[in-house]
């Protein structure tokens, strides 16, 4: 009976010691890569520029959905345009918060503050025009037509956003942190001898 409770601790402490030993290598993993990156860039503002690429293009995929429905369709569904405008304009938000901490995380660097800068103007751009696409998609009768030049307005600001992140990238050394839609794609598993 001793035995059989000192078989069990000893398997016990071996499981644990295993957990502990495996649970340790991926902190030092870690910490080797978040060293590489501090030495290469310091490291402010990557995740937030990471969530701000994604952001960019969510954005850019909702302005060019948008204007597609409302030239498309005879008649919109408001309730669409409704949630669709409203998902735009979260994502804008989004771009917004991330922009405003890497601008606060590298306040001592003028060079990505003048960038951030310059993002910031366009998104507030963006910001206003979104606003009144959201009330011409929250009628009873959205106008296609309205809603649409709208929303190529948007999608246009939004690739200058784009474009401007990609250099603000560069200048933070950070172009790891930018969204690829084909490399974060999910592909389907290649087949023997394709």
């Amino acid at each position: 009976m001793v035995t059989k409770h000192v078989g069990k601790m000893a398997l016990s402490l071996a499981v644990v010691a295993a957990f502990m030993s495996l649970a340790g290598q991926p902190v030092s993993a870690q910490s080797r890569v978040n060293t590489d990156k501090v030495s290469r860039n310091n490291g402010a503002g990557f995740w937030e520029n990471s969530r701000a690429s994604r952001n960019i293009q969510h954005a850019r995929d909702y302005s060019r959905s948008i204007q597609q429905y409302s030239t498309q369709v005879p008649t919109l569904n408001p309730v669409v345009t409704q949630a669709e405008s409203q998902m735009l304009g979260q994502q804008i938000q989004g771009i917004q918060r991330e922009m405003s901490v890497v601008r606060e995380q590298n306040a001592s660097n003028p060079k990505v503050v003048e960038q951030v800068k310059g993002i910031e103007t366009k998104l507030q751009q963006a910001t206003s025009t979104q606003k009144m696409l959201h009330e011409e998609c929250c009628k009873d009768s959205p106008d296609g037509k309205v809603c649409g030049d709208m929303a190529a307005k948007i999608a246009s600001t939004l690739d200058q956003v784009a474009k401007d992140h990609a250099k603000l990238l560069q200048v933070m050394g950070q172009q790891d942190a930018a969204y690829n839609h084909e490399h974060n794609a999910i592909k389907p598993p290649v087949k023997a001898g394709q």
